[in-house]
Parts: structure tokens; sequence; C-alpha cells
């Protein structure tokens, strides 16, 4: 929006106001507007906010018990067709059968729990015996286990045969007291709708709510066996359950019946009035049918709050329209100037080198427009920055230079010397260390180790991993090589600072290689249109390579360097490694070894490189 068209709105808009504004105008369209927002509040439903947490921890421990081989015995005894159960069935009813094993008690006379009982032997007592033994084990797994870790979501447990026929149910006290492996077992207290549910056999999981025989509501899962029979898991919806609910979403206030909690006398509501929005809790097997409702409730005391003082502010309205006009008008200019000014101190900033965080859009249209536009700038030029981190200095110098061609970095043949590093069993200290661990020892290590490689002129082409590979081009009077073992030589003390320093705990174990080869390769660009890397090619690299992992074995310093990178090196007191084979290589190479730079003296007690080495390779 123009300035100017915003000024003209503004004061047109006071006027306008002036004239509408009276009290009862004000009162109604408060009322609209905060009764709508808390309508549209309640039509959102508590069912989203509570169900699939709870429906969800009921599914795992459906999961859990299917799937338990703890409950084998189960399975075999009461749901297969020809365990002992079945037989016992046959002389005792099922009722009396679970009355008599569930109060059982070693040596209490009864044959199948006296000391010298043989439960081999055979009989009737084995089969009672073996009754006795699983429903035991069954109470234990899902009675006292299972109901202490259930996180308070199960307070239900009905079993059924494989017929559907129910025969054990275990439940929470109404005082939320556990079932223990004392307590007698419960004959089962099915409705006729859940009974009929159950007889279907269905090999699908059921989920809804449940009016069970003991009279109080429940949300339940039918979790069928895979050898048949099904068990129910259900958790009481009470006053604990709507006080929960409470808690989930303040401010507003839960019932359940099935009568509008406004209209029943003692219900406990006094901050009237209320706005009511009702849910019905269909029942579990038939979704047309609703077994309870769940009433949510918000006062609208704080309604009638806003609207008083909304009336209180009406009053002094006509008589402030003409000063609030003049007002708006001088504020409107105000904030367009601040955020001008705002934004030049930014672009000042920007050209200092201070890139800093985006300036939030501000004012009318046009300077808004400024801001994204100056927002956008600074945001390339940020993400400028952060890939010129990850591109070699001399590829940046050559773009800088315009050294380029059809959008590409020229390529050129060169005589340099190439470094290669790398860190000694880091692959087992990765494995071994968390993720975040790994990498902050490498920032602290990579960061370190690419000061002493520019500071010696070289320049730090790619990182692999933890490993570094450079190349020091030759200039007038100091050959790449020269000043390659140079950095060698302080990347070697840098590493002791390092571990002076106690940034990292595992800098003691680090133990690097470092190998070096003078020679011919091409630099340039490399890669697809859109994505490229500035790349070192030629055997060079790769004698380098693998020149640096034969310095495990070195004995002096681990710095080993190629009979070419020697010839330009005149500092340095070297020692000859050996005449070694190279892979792609036809003949020896000979390999030397730095030792120290002439004149430094010889290290008491030295220790062989090869000797620290944590991997224990020599």
């Amino acid at each position: 929006m123009r300035l100017r068209s915003w000024l003209l709105l503004l004061f047109g808009s006071l006027l306008v106001v002036t004239g509408l504004a009276t009290s009862t105008l004000a009162r109604h369209q408060a009322l609209v507007n905060l009764t709508g927002r808390v309508k549209v509040q309640l039509q959102r439903g508590a069912r989203g906010t509570y169900e699939p947490e709870l429906l969800s921890s009921l599914r795992l421990l459906g999961y859990r018990i299917t799937d338990s081989t703890s409950l084998h015995e189960y399975r075999n005894i009461f749901v297969t067709r020809n365990g002992p159960y079945q037989k016992l069935q046959e002389k005792n009813s099922t009722a009396q059968l679970l009355q008599e094993l569930g109060t059982a008690a070693p040596d209490d006379g009864k044959p199948w729990t006296r000391s010298d009982f043989n439960p081999e032997k055979g009989g009737s007592a084995s089969d009672y015996f073996a009754c006795w033994q699983a429903l035991g084990g069954l109470l234990r797994d899902t009675g006292v286990t299972l109901f202490e870790e259930s996180d308070e979501s199960l307070q239900l447990l009905i079993l059924t045969d494989k017929q559907g026929e129910p025969f054990l149910e275990m439940r929470t006290a109404p005082d939320g007291k556990k079932p223990g492996a004392e307590d007698p077992w419960s004959p089962p207290q099915v409705t006729p709708e859940l009974l009929a549910l159950l007889k279907r056999g269905s090999e699908q999981p059921a989920e809804g709510y449940l009016r069970h025989g003991d009279g109080l509501l429940y949300l339940v899962r039918i979790q069928p066996f895979h050898t048949g029979g099904q068990m129910v898991l259900g958790h009481r919806l009470d006053k604990s359950f709507e006080a929960n609910l409470q808690r989930q979403i303040p401010g507003a206030e839960f019932r359940l019946g099935n009568q509008d909690p406004l209209q029943t006398p003692g219900s406990g509501l006094t901050d009237v009035p209320y706005l009511a929005h009702s849910e019905p809790l269909p029942q579990i097997g038939d979704a047309h049918k609703s077994v309870s409702t769940l009433w949510e409730l918000r006062s609208l005391n704080a309604v009638e709050s806003y609207l008083r003082s909304v009336t209180q502010g009406i009053a002094g309205l006509g008589l402030g329209a003409l000063a609030a006009g003049l007002l708006g008008i001088f504020l409107a200019t105000q904030s367009v100037t601040r955020q001008i000014q705002l934004l030049s101190n930014r672009m000042r900033e920007v050209g200092g080198g201070e890139l800093g965080e985006d300036l939030p859009p501000a004012g009318p249209l046009e300077v808004r427009a400024a801001t994204e536009s100056f927002n956008q700038m600074v945001n390339q030029l940020r993400q400028k920055e952060m890939l010129a981190k990850m591109v070699p200095k001399q590829a940046r110098e050559a773009i800088e230079q315009e050294k380029t061609r059809g959008g590409r970095v020229l390529a050129r043949r060169i005589r340099t010397t190439v470094l290669f590093s790398d860190i000694r069993g880091f692959t087992m200290l990765s494995e071994r260390l968390p993720a975040p661990e790994v990498m902050k020892l490498l920032d602290f290590y990579l960061a370190r180790m690419t000061e002493v490689v520019e500071s010696n002129g070289g320049d730090v082409n790619e990182y692999i991993g933890d490993a570094i590979l450079a190349d020091f081009e030759d200039r007038p009077g100091a050959p790449g090589a020269q000043r390659a073992v140079q950095a060698c030589w302080e990347m070697r003390a840098a590493l002791e600072d390092l571990r002076a320093q106690d940034l990292h705990p595992e800098f003691a174990t680090l133990r690097q290689g470092l190998g070096l080869h003078t020679g011919e390769l091409v630099k340039g660009e490399v890669g697809a249109e859109h994505r490229s890397k500035f790349a070192l090619i030629g055997d060079t690299v790769n004698l380098a390579a693998r020149i640096q992992d034969r310095s495990r074995d070195g004995k002096h310093t681990g710095i080993l360097l190629s009979d070419e990178a020697r010839k330009d090196v005149s500092n340095f007191e070297l020692e000859v490694f050996g005449d070694e084979s190279f892979k792609g290589k036809s003949g020896l190479i000979r390999v030397f070894e730095v030792v120290r730079p002439f004149g430094a003296p010889e290290a008491a007690g030295a220790t062989p490189a090869g000797e620290t080495d944590p991997t224990g390779r020599h």
C-alpha cells in the first residue's frame, strides 16, 4: 500500500468509526467475535487430544501380549480344544473350576498342590495341576507385570476361548488398586452386545467405547490371538478421566453422561454462563449406537468481562477521534522514517563486511519492498560466503581474476608438491564415539592443520573424511617441496599443541601420517554443469597418497617424501626410508623420511612413529 493511500485510508477510517461506534454495536460485534472463536475451538472436539495416545497404549499392550512367548501355555491350554482345561470342563463348570484353581495354595491338601504330588503320574489331578500352573503364569504375566507397567492405561482384561466364550476377567478396583497374584479370578461380566461381538470371531482388532457389565464406561480394544481366542483391553472413563482432560485443555470442563450438564442439578458447574459442545461416544461394533456423551464446556465470563471493557472505552472515542487521527498520521510517517533509518544503517554494516540478521519488513508498500529486496541481497551474500568456505583458495582466486571460460575455471598443467595427511586409526575412533563428538574432534583438528598449510603458502584442495589433500606450487626462491616439508613439521607441532590445550580427550590417541611427492599434474574444474569441483588430477596425487600410507612404518617423524620432492629440500635432515614399489609404478621409488631441521637437537628418548601407532600396525 502506498504512503498517500495509507494516510487517506487511516484518516477516513477514523471518521467512519467515530460515526458508527456506539455502545450497542460494539458489544454485539465483540460478542459475535469472541463466541465465534470459542465455538471454533469447541468444534474441534476433545477426541483428537486424548484418544490417539490412549489407543496407542492399548494397541502396544495388545501386540505385546499376543506376540509374547510367555503365553504359550495359555494358547495351548485355553485357546485350543485339546488341553486339560477342556477335559476338565466335562466334569466341572468353568466357574467352579476357576474358583477351585483361584483359591488353591501349595500343600493345602488338594491332590494337585500337595508337596508330595508328582504331576508325571498322569490322571485327573495332573490335569488340574497343569491348569493351575498355566493360570498362575497367566496372572503373573498379565495381572501383575502388565497392569503395573501399563502406565495406568490398562484397567480391564477379558480372555475368551477359541469359540469367543469369555472365561476370565481381571480389572482394577474402583479405587485404582491393580489385581495381584493373591486375588481370586473374577467371572466375566460381559454385556450381550460385547458377547455377540466376541462370538463373531473376527481376525481383525476392533476399537470403540463399551458400557461394561459392571456398569462402567470403557474405551476398549479387542485383540484376537493368532491361534484363536480373543482378548479385550480396556481403559475406564470416569471422573479421573474428566480431570485429566481438563489438565490437557486449560479453560475447559468435561463431563461424561447422556444428560446436558447445564440442565442437570448437582453437576458442579458454577461459573455460568457456558458454551457447550457434545460428542457422542459410539459403541464398539455399532458406530450408530451411542453408549455415552462427552460434554466440553467453556465459561463466557471472560467474554462478558471483555464486553464491559469495550463499553467503557467507547465513551471517549468520539472526543478523541480527531486527536487519534492526527496522532495516527504522525506515527505513520514516524514509522516510515524509522524504517528507512534502520535500512540505511544496515546497508553501512553490510558495506563494512558485517552481514548480520535480516531486517524485518515494516512501513508502507514501497519501504517494505525495499527492505525485502535488501534482505534478499544479504541472503545471497551470506550463501556466497558459506560456499566460499567449501571452495579451494586457488579456485576462488581464479574466479576473482576472471581466469575462466564458458563459466568454468580454466585448467592448467603445473609442477607442484602434493601433501597428503591422514589420521591413523580414526575409522575405529569414529565408530566408538558419538557422531557429535566425531565432528567436534575433526573440526578442532582440521581447522588447526588448515591454518598451518595456508601459512606456508599451500592450498587445501579438499578434506576426505579425516584426510587432507593440499598442494604447494613452486614460487621464485621458495620451492613448493621446501614449504610443504616445513608445513608437515609444523603440523606435527600443532597436533602436540592441541593435546596440550586439552580441547578433547581423544587428541592423546591421534597420530598423523604425512606423505609428499613433487611432479606435474592438471589443476582445474571437473564435473557436471550444475555440480563441479576444483580438482588435482594426475599420478602425482596418487603417489603422494600411497607414500603417506607407508608413513606408519617411519622411525622418526612419520613424514615421508619421494626422491623428486627431496631435490628441493635443503634445510631439513633426511634419512633414506627405502626403495619402495607402488601400485601403477614399474620400478622402485626411493622414499626419504624427515628427521629434523638442520641444527635442531635430537629429542632424547624419542619414540619411533610406528611403535606409537594406535592401530597396532607396523
